[in-house]
């Protein structure tokens, strides 16, 4: 028996979606550059197709009030409600003329990475950490293709 059966708690529905609001969520969920936005918005076709918020929780692997959080905003912001806020956080080392410049440096010695990043630190006059460099030549090489 479901804990939703024994509290006897309501479930939440998406109930109303447009076509064209259905085929974006879709669209989404299957091409989004964002996973979390890829994973709300499955979630909320689930819902409007009937799933509970158990269901999508289980298949999204997220906690049930998560879901319930995801349907709130969809239902209060739309699609602008699928997107992460702005997180706060420590600013970026480089700007990004300065990451595309180390990335340009970086490829010139691709074998040697405590190379490129003496290069880097030489011609930029910034240190950076290999951590750093690596995450900077991965957003750039996405999958073998230029992120944009």
């Amino acid at each position: 028996m479901l804990y939703n059966e024994i509290m006897n708690v309501p479930n939440k529905f998406v109930k109303i979606l447009s076509d064209e609001e259905r085929k974006k969520l879709i669209e989404n969920h299957q091409n989004h550059p964002n996973f979390r936005v890829r994973h709300r918005s499955h979630a909320i076709v689930l819902s409007h197709q009937g799933s509970t918020r158990e269901e999508i929780a289980q298949i999204c692997r997220v906690h049930r009030d998560t879901v319930s959080l995801w349907i709130d905003a969809w239902q209060e912001f739309g699609f602008q409600g699928l997107e992460d806020n702005e997180r706060s956080g420590r600013p970026p080392i480089l700007t990004l003329e300065e990451q595309e410049k180390a990335i340009e440096i970086a490829l010139r010695n691709p074998k040697f990475p405590h190379r490129q990043l003496s290069a880097i630190n030489q011609e930029m006059g910034k240190e950076i950490s290999k951590f750093t460099l690596k995450d900077l030549i991965k957003k750039k090489t996405l999958f073998g293709k230029e992120s944009s």
